[in-house]
């Protein structure tokens, strides 16, 4: 008899394990190892695990705020695409850019030489 165990919702990681970082200014730029132990894949989904949307926005946000020490709510996003579908045990490549006049984030992930990804974030100015 064979026992499998089965991954609990809170084994996983939640956060890539970041390979490579360059900063240039106002833009910041990641290589990102996507493993399949990310909580994230967790029942997303079973047989071809696939990296939420939603991730890929809370990774670029907290990263900013981490990195250009940006402070506040945002107040809304803009311009989301999900033009490709992330696997799991991919190496991803996270570009940040902060825009200090429009209290803007703009971010964009790819996968080789394909957007998986992209979009803004905008701070409130009240």
């Amino acid at each position: 008899m064979t026992v499998h165990s089965e991954t609990k919702w809170s084994d996983g990681r939640n956060f890539p394990e970041i390979r490579a970082e360059r900063r240039d200014g106002n833009i910041i730029e990641f290589d990102l190892f996507v493993g399949a132990n990310l909580f994230q894949f967790q029942g997303h989904f079973p047989n071809e695990p696939v990296l939420p949307g939603v991730a890929q926005i809370d990774w670029a946000a907290r990263l900013g705020q981490q990195h250009f020490g940006i402070n506040g709510p945002i107040a809304r996003l803009g311009q989301l695409k999900f033009s490709r579908l992330v696997g799991a045990d991919s190496l991803l490549h996270l570009r940040l850019e902060w825009n200090n006049e429009k209290q803007r984030l703009l971010f964009s992930y790819r996968e080789g030489d394909e957007t998986c990804s992209s979009g803004y974030f905008e701070l409130s100015t009240q």
